[in-house]
């Protein structure tokens, strides 16, 4: 994958994350993008952070207790957890949630 088409996916990533933070009370949680980032803040002051690893064509989430490491599987059109397995969305809401004591869906 070029350079230009990873930068052009994680956007997609970004902006869904974006998307779903509109359905929550900022008082709660906010997403905010910074550089290659997007650092979610929690009322408790967790912060995640989201982030393009340019040169190894990854994602990488930080959470309170984890770190993760996503490649696009381009068969499943899918960003999948090198550790866990689990997609990144699906593994991203399950983070936010525990954080929030409330679902969450991205």
């Amino acid at each position: 994958m070029k350079d230009s088409e990873f930068v052009q996916r994680t956007q997609k990533i970004y902006d869904r994350v974006f998307d779903a933070f509109d359905e929550i009370d900022p008082d709660l949680a906010e997403a905010d993008e910074s550089s290659d980032n997007v650092r979610i803040t929690f009322a408790n002051g967790v912060v995640f952070v989201l982030n393009r690893q340019r040169p190894l064509h990854q994602v990488w989430l930080a959470t309170k207790k984890n770190g993760y490491h996503f490649n696009l599987d381009e068969g499943q059109d899918a960003w999948i957890c090198d550790k866990t397995g689990k997609e990144l969305f699906s593994l991203l809401a399950e983070e936010i949630s525990g954080q929030l004591g409330k679902p969450f869906k991205v």
